[in-house]
């Protein structure tokens, strides 16, 4: 049996996509523990960088809800056993455009940086057309500049086109495999990690599911290209936290250890037992999220 013991992608009500008012920091530090964690990353959205206009979407997602945050955890007691990280999932509007700036980022424990949220139009840059083609070029790129940006400590959901799935399966299909371990280097290079996200996890509410292989195929690829790995949720109530759970799926497949994790990071316990299957829902597949 595996057993995962970190969970570096949990938002809180501070996020603007998170409806519940039970996500707070005091209840994910309970949920936490409940899931036998060691590490809890909190990465609420964030658009801070002043030097660029945010989205509607990011403008009450400033850097005075990391002051709140910091201040709702200084309020309560964290068991012992338990390491709390604060960071951020950062948006990438595009190359050179980043909701943060590197004197912000240095004073946060990781970055998350999203450089896939396509479906901020006229804000974050999308692909040149609507074709699989151009998406799989477009990804690439923005993946690559994410990489190579000197932000981020972690990509966050990589290569999961948000507002392009329908094209998704076709669009990867378009990608070979040395240009996947070649894209994945670059993050390898730059020290930078790749999530394995709740988002590669199927869910009911999603208008278009995808096969499971892919993101086999990019985990796998990226552990041949030498990249490291975090684990996250991308919970936004206490329920959806339960997911890194599914995630032990991934770890049990393709044979993942603690030497393939971000240096630092609690690491994958394995205990005598079982099998794993792939999961065929998410447990909180009504979730909403970004």
């Amino acid at each position: 049996m595996i057993r995962l013991e970190h969970d570096l992608h949990v938002h809180t009500f501070l996020s603007e996509c998170c409806t519940s008012p039970d996500q707070t920091p005091a209840n994910i530090v309970r949920k936490a523990c409940e899931l036998g964690l060691k590490q809890i990353g909190f990465a609420d959205h964030l658009w801070a960088n002043p030097a660029l206009e945010p989205h509607p979407f990011y403008r009450r997602q400033n850097w005075r809800n990391i002051i709140r945050l910091r201040e709702e955890l200084a309020a309560i007691e964290i068991p012992n056993g338990l390491q709390v990280l604060v960071g951020c999932e950062a948006e990438m509007a595009g190359p050179g455009r980043f909701g943060i700036t590197p004197e912000q980022a240095e004073s946060l424990d990781f970055v998350l940086l999203s450089t896939d949220h396509f479906y901020f139009e006229g804000f974050v840059e999308g692909p040149a057309s609507r074709t699989p083609k151009a998406l799989a070029e477009h990804m690439l790129s923005m993946f690559t500049a994410g990489a190579q940006s000197g932000l981020a400590t972690v990509l966050a959901h990589p290569l999961i086109p948000h507002g392009y799935l329908d094209l998704y399966e076709e669009a990867m299909a378009e990608i070979s495999d040395q240009q996947l371990i070649d894209t994945f280097g670059v993050a390898a290079a730059n020290g930078v990690a790749l999530e394995i996200s709740g988002n590669y996890l199927p869910d009911r509410r999603r208008a278009h599911n995808f096969d499971f292989a892919l993101p086999l195929r990019i985990i796998s690829l990226a552990k041949r290209a030498g990249c490291k790995f975090t684990f996250g949720s991308d919970a936004h109530t206490l329920d959806g936290m339960e997911r890194i759970r599914d995630l032990e799926f991934f770890i049990s497949t393709l044979k993942l250890t603690a030497t393939d994790l971000l240096p630092g990071l609690a690491a994958i316990i394995e205990y005598p037992v079982s099998e794993y299957s792939s999961p065929s829902t998410a447990p909180d597949a009504g979730e909403s999220r970004r």
